[in-house]
């Protein structure tokens, strides 16, 4: 989508593809199939006969499982496998006839209804003489591309190659029923886990137990899932360019090392999604490739299936393949954008390395640990020789100064690399780095964390993994969510109603770099202050109570009602603009409470010396419950901090107090901590 969304914006694109599946999905993603339109192409193909019935009908007898309740036909979501067994174990369906739902026994019916099929091994030689190449060690990594297929898999795909092999169709035609027929070919793998759960596909091994999808249903349901893209852009090939207006040229990457794809000009950028080493992905498309052109479709991805381990070092010399060339031909200046998406340390090294060999110098970078992806910026320019010596605890102080709060390893490994990359300490020979290189990395930085007198560590309630935090924090910022939380509210007190992408792109460039916020930090904050618009969820309005004004009255309020209550409590109570304290007859202070509309409170607990004999009590807007408590989850040292004797006590929770009759300091102590904070996930959608 990439290309697509930027052609949509006015820009002519030229973009290489040496995987043809990546070819054929931009193509039809391009185009904004319609939902009719590929129900028309679909139906070319499931009306031709198979013997006495249509292809239709066989497709959907060969998934079709009795209800157990009602013991209607039905269509099943799928059927569980175990991994190495001979047949199904279960099925997985809702039936539409009585309402019977969930995981079921196999069935006699459905043992006997896979039986009937024959003899599906011709299907996995059908499948493997399509793709072969001759290579021994490419024959070995098809095969074990095949071993992902069960036996009736494999009988659907073949059946349907075939069937599109001779029907007679346009070439939009044709390009829309292989779009379906990949998808197709995606759910038809065994890699899909049982129960379902989130899961990168990154090598081709089968789990113990593994949903069989129904085909059929894949079918049956491609007319939505392809007419999903809205935006609609012209797609040309090479050398025909597109029009001012934009649109996508596409060329084989073979093309540029035989004449110069610059004739017209020079371009104004490069945009580049890095793909992560991902084994099962290419083997899977140099599969399903030679499956929908034959083999010489496959020939691009030869170097996909001759390669089974991809480390951090493999990625960079492969980057560096593929950008040294362009590179050398760029105009000084071009910038290059790029997306490492599944990101990890590791790679992203690799990403590095691979650039700054290749002749791009890096500029800078933005992350979002949550989603695994970070963003990356170069130019092409010659750099300096001479750089200072790299200082890795300046690096990690610095952040985490800026920062002020404490992160994951990851994050601190990850803005190290990109400070070396910036400052131009990383090798340029990748011939000549170690590929211990990346371990010996994570030794220094681990061994600097490691000294009590730099670091500290905590346990995060939220992931129970280590977050780390400086010894001496004297000189850190004020803690980023905090930062966050000030520029949201300002943000809403000009502009009280506002789209959460607006807020959103404004925060990203108010935040850089490893500072910038993560999507659900940015929701759960802005639900502690506004609403979102019940039938236009992207749209959000600052809550009345949470103007300037009401919040200064409530402030005022809260403490008129502390001054009231603990001179009725007998205390002789002091008040300053921001702390309300009881002291009792003889002048030793009881307790001390501290007054805000935010959740800021970082400068008043870890600055405070707590002593057994005084309550610190802090009093805050009910609505900035959910944002305080879900600080707490993510930042270990601050809610270790709060652990030292801290009470919390609500706006609305004091007015109830207040108005409770015969109240007693017994009471009050009592009921003091009966409002605490909870935390829950946000449950308004984020649309960005």
């Amino acid at each position: 989508m990439l290309p697509i969304e930027v052609a949509a914006k006015g820009g002519r694109i030229m973009v290489a593809r040496n995987n043809p599946i990546l070819w054929l999905l931009l193509e039809v993603l391009a185009s904004a199939p319609t939902a009719d339109q590929i129900r028309r192409v679909l139906s070319k193909l499931l009306i031709t006969r198979r013997g006495t019935e249509t292809l239709e009908d066989h497709l959907r007898s060969i998934y079709a499982t009795p209800c157990s309740n009602c013991g209607k036909t039905i269509q099943p979501l799928g059927f569980i496998w175990e991994k190495g067994g001979n047949a199904p174990v279960s099925r997985i369906y809702t039936c539409p006839q009585c309402g019977d739902e969930g995981e079921k026994n196999i069935s006699e019916y459905d043992l006997k209804n896979l039986e009937r099929l024959g003899n599906l091994g011709l299907h996995r030689s059908r499948a493997l003489q399509r793709v072969s190449l001759g290579e021994e060690y490419e024959q070995e990594s098809i095969s074990a591309a095949l071993d992902c297929y069960l036996p009736r898999a494999l009988y659907i795909c073949m059946t349907l190659v075939n069937r599109q092999d001779l029907l007679e169709l346009s070439k939009e035609e044709r390009i829309l029923l292989q779009a379906v027929l990949v998808s197709v070919f995606d759910d038809a793998n065994s890699l899909w886990h049982w129960p379902s759960r989130e899961h990168h596909h990154f090598q081709l091994s089968v789990p113990a137990r593994f949903l069989e999808k129904n085909l059929w249903l894949s079918l049956e349901n491609a007319a939505e899932y392809w007419s999903q893209s809205q935006i609609k852009v012209k797609v040309t090939y090479w050398p025909n360019m597109p029009e001012s207006e934009g649109g996508i040229c596409l060329y084989q990457r073979r093309l540029s090392e035989k004449e110069s794809l610059f004739q017209a000009g020079q371009p104004a950028a490069f945009a580049t999604i890095f793909p992560r080493p991902n084994q099962a992905f290419w083997t899977l498309s140099a599969l399903w490739s030679g499956w929908l052109w034959g083999r010489k479709a496959v020939a691009p991805m030869r170097s996909a299936l001759a390669r089974r381990r991809y480390d951090w070092r493999w990625f960079a010399q492969a980057l560096e393949t593929a950008l040294k060339e362009l590179t050398k031909v760029l105009n000084p200046d071009t910038p290059l954008f790029g997306l490492l998406p599944q990101a990890a340390p590791n790679h992203f090294l690799g990403l590095l390395v691979g650039a700054n060999s290749s002749g791009l110098t890096f500029k800078g970078y933005a992350a979002r640990q949550a989603e695994e992806i970070i963003q990356c910026g170069w130019q092409v320019i010659t750099a300096e020789d001479n750089h200072p010596k790299p200082n890795l605890q300046v690096i990690i102080r610095d952040f985490l100064q800026a920062r002020g709060e404490p992160v994951s390893f990851q994050q601190i490994m990850t803005e190290c690399l990109a400070q070396l990359a910036m400052q131009g300490n990383l090798p340029s020979d990748i011939n000549r780095i170690e590929e211990t290189y990346f371990s010996q990395l994570q030794q220094q930085m681990s061994e600097i964390l490691r000294n009590e007198h730099f670091a500290l560590s905590f346990q995060t309630s939220s992931t129970g993994s280590s977050q780390w935090w400086l010894a001496d924090s004297r000189h850190a910022s004020p803690p980023l969510s905090e930062q966050l939380e000030w520029e949201i509210r300002s943000i809403l007190w000009l502009q009280p109603k506002i789209r959460i992408d607006e807020i959103d792109q404004h925060l990203c460039k108010k935040f850089k770099g490893a500072n910038t916020p993560e999507r659900e930090d940015v929701l759960t904050c802005l639900l502690s202050y506004a609403d979102a618009e019940p039938d236009q969820e992207e749209n959000y309005t600052l809550h009345k109570s949470e103007g300037e004004a009401a919040r200064q009255s409530d402030l005022i309020e809260m403490k008129t009602i502390l001054e009231t209550c603990g001179r009725q409590l007998g205390f002789e109570v002091s008040v300053n603009e921001t702390t309300t304290k009881w002291q009792d007859k003889s002048g030793r202070l009881m307790y001390v409470y501290y007054l805000t509309a935010t959740s800021a409170i970082s400068h008043l607990i870890l600055n405070s010396s707590q002593t057994d004999a005084v309550k610190r009590v802090l009093v805050f807007p009910g609505s900035r419950s959910r944002w305080l408590y879900y600080r707490l989850r993510q930042d270990a040292h601050l809610a270790a901090a709060l652990e030292e004797g801290w009470h919390f006590l609500k706006f609305r929770y004091l007015r109830w107090l207040a108005s409770r009759e015969k109240l007693s300091i017994e009471h009050w102590n009592e009921l003091l901590d009966g409002d605490p904070p909870l935390w829950e996930p946000p449950t308004q959608p984020y649309l960005v």
